[in-house]
């Protein structure tokens, strides 16, 4: 207790040290430059809300007169130094009590209330409540990949081991990028920026290119929602224009007698084929294998993928259309800003959930379920010696979460300054993480249901990404009695999933351009629509023949160890360069969420901040340029994609 009281002293003594040289920097200044600092600080509009004073600043520029060499101009950095130590003496509580710190009465009182009914900044807008942004930061961050990545990462590196790293990573690297993010944004939405400019860019740049491709993915699930809305699904069979004579009905498993066993495992009657009586065989001597009529409708109909990136063809005018109403989509959810989206997030966060808690009860019961979740979960705890399983725990971690992609700054931007943001932290990724692990349950029952049919072992039908959303789901579905309704639920689910990260990562970039353009604000539906439009046009590459090979190359490039340098350096900022002096008990950021809490907060985010998570973050990336290689069509089959395309990806990182 003695050391807390005396940590709240000092921490006192700080504040009452910045209003002190404040005040003494005031006296000292020239009287022009006083009567220029007098007409600047009338540009601070102050809102009252509680008690609490929060400004919403705009930068201004001082006009110098030339003839003077006596006043000095503020630098850049000069200028936002001064308006964070005025922020933080006006925010400070102006009687402490008996020397116990200025944090002590707001922490005996517990936390204040936020009122919501009244925007503390007018012209950037707040959220209207506070689930608006907790479920935002959710829909965020419970993305695909948590359905169609986390999944396969658990089946592939150990089953239920996986889990040490993944929940090591967790607690030493996401938890404490996740709470800078938020922070960042929430304290500095335009009042003052820290010097982590580049990095900004940075992160908006990332989430525009990203968000270009990833409107391509709601494009197909809405694609596949349409296509769902029939009776017979058209992937339910073989009997279809797109099919080839590898398809899996065309080339059944059969029990052959032995006059009519081929050398290369067909069984033939005569002239006429009757299927495979050993499909290993057929695939080692013809080197083919048999495909899926999900497969062949996803790459032959849906998308008429061509054979390699260099016949890229040109934009199929189903995808066009589905692209187009995908745009509209965000355009529309989005048109009044973080009012409308706000409002939107509570049905497309949620749902999901009521889709996998359906899916979860129906999976579970299917014949064979059970050999699919014990694939799963069944722990292979040798697996832990292997430095790829920890490499894999750490990058789903980094980009589950969607740390570092500038849309958790963007979201917290909008929120009350006295909002609790270490709670918000712990609750998003909480339920990020357990959303993973639901997921994959729901999704290894389906799966082991599917392998029992096909007479194959589990792993022989796992895929990750493109394949377990649109061929190995879709396959399952059609086994199911009411196949129609678990189709377009999927589906819809999946659109839901794909349109809650999409709002973040666009409104990354809008956030962006009103606050570097400020004029912009009065226009903001207009804005969106051009951003929309924009990005629509650059996204009609993704609708061609070899789109799928092109959106392959942009998640390795941009959606790998860029996001991972981006963290790096923005813990390297905050922690070391804005957080200086570095060293003793001071630390400047950790006394500003101290400020957003209204209490001080445990020196331990401090040390993650500037010496576990940057250094995690950096070995990740080591590992990941150690274990580079060229891109591949088929992972391990050695048919590389050619050297153009490689450097396109690496001109499109090198540009961050």
């Amino acid at each position: 207790m003695q050391k807390l009281r005396s940590l709240l002293a000092r921490f006192s003594r700080q504040q009452d040290g910045f209003s002190d040289l404040q005040q003494q920097q005031q006296h000292q200044r020239p009287h022009g430059q006083q009567q220029r600092r007098r007409r600047s600080s009338r540009r601070y509009s102050a809102t009252s809300s509680g008690g609490r004073q929060v400004f919403a600043t705009a930068a201004s520029k001082d006009s110098v007169d030339g003839s003077s060499s006596s006043v000095h101009r503020e630098t850049p950095t000069q200028m936002r130094d001064r308006q964070i130590r005025e922020l933080r003496a006006q925010l400070a509580p102006k009687e402490p009590l008996q020397g116990l710190g200025n944090f002590t009465a707001a922490a005996s009182a517990g936390e204040a209330p936020v009122n919501y009914s009244v925007d503390e900044n007018p012209e950037r807008g707040n959220w209207s409540g506070r689930l608006d942004f907790l479920l935002s930061c959710l829909g965020y961050a419970v993305g695909l990949g948590n359905v169609w990545r986390f999944p396969y990462l658990c089946f592939i590196n150990g089953g239920g081991a996986f889990f040490v790293p993944y929940i090591i990573f967790l607690l030493l690297c996401g938890v404490p990028v996740f709470l800078l993010d938020l922070s960042l944004g929430q304290f500095t939405p335009a009042r003052a920026r820290p010097p982590a400019g580049r990095v900004g860019y940075a992160m908006t740049y990332l989430s525009t290119i990203v968000g270009i491709y990833y409107n391509m993915i709601i494009a197909i699930s809405i694609y596949y929602l349409f296509a769902s809305m029939n009776s017979d699904l058209p992937w339910s069979s073989c009997d279809n224009a797109w099919n080839t004579p590898l398809c899996s009905s065309r080339l059944p498993l059969v029990t052959c007698n032995l006059s009519d066993q081929q050398l290369n495992g067909t069984c033939y009657n005569g002239t006429k084929l009757l299927g495979l009586y050993n499909e290993s065989l057929f695939t080692q001597v013809t080197k083919l294998h048999r495909i899926l009529p999900a497969d062949e409708y996803f790459n032959h109909e849906v998308l008429k993928t061509s054979s390699d990136i260099n016949k890229f063809g040109s934009p199929d005018w189903k995808l066009v259309l589905c692209l187009l109403l995908s745009w509209i989509v965000i355009y529309c959810c989005m048109v009044k800003g973080i009012k409308s989206s706000g409002k939107v997030v509570y049905f497309t966060a949620l749902f999901p959930y009521v889709v996998l808690l359906i899916l979860f009860f129906r999976g579970v019961t299917l014949e064979n379920a059970i050999e699919g979740i014990r694939f799963y979960i069944v722990p292979d705890f040798s697996a832990l010696g292997k430095a790829r399983v920890w490499k894999d725990a750490a990058g789903q971690i980094f980009f589950s979460l969607s740390c570092s992609w500038g849309g958790l700054m963007s979201l917290s931007s909008y929120n009350r300054f006295h909002n609790n943001v270490i709670r918000d932290t712990f609750f998003v990724t909480s339920a990020n993480c357990l959303t993973s692990v639901f997921a994959g349950f729901v999704i290894f029952s389906f799966i082991g249901h599917l392998a029992g049919n096909l007479k194959v072992p589990v792993k022989d039908v796992s895929q990750s990404g493109f394949g377990l959303a649109f061929i190995i789901y879709p396959e399952a579905m059609k086994l199911l009695p009411g196949s129609t309704f678990w189709a377009i639920l999927f589906f819809f689910m999946i659109l839901n999933l794909g349109v809650d990260s999409q709002f973040a990562m666009v409104e990354t970039l809008i956030t962006s351009l009103c606050d570097q353009f400020r004029g912009l604000r009065r226009h903001k539906p207009p804005v969106i629509a051009v951003v929309s439009v924009v990005m629509f046009l650059l996204g009609l590459p993704f609708t061609c023949s070899g789109g799928l090979y092109l959106m392959n190359i942009v998640d390795s490039y941009a959606g790998s160890w860029t996001i991972l340098l981006i963290g790096f350096f923005e813990c390297v900022t905050v922690g070391w360069v804005y957080g200086r002096p570095g060293f003793g008990n001071f630390h400047r950021f950790s006394e500003d969420i101290g400020l957003i809490m209204q209490r001080p907060i445990s020196p331990i985010w401090r040390y993650l901040w500037q010496y576990i998570s940057p250094a995690l973050i950096m070995a990740i990336i080591i590992f990941n340029w150690v274990d580079y290689g060229r891109s591949e069509y088929t992972a391990g089959a050695g048919d590389f994609y050619p050297g153009w395309a490689d450097a396109l990806g690496w001109l499109i990182a090198i540009a961050t």
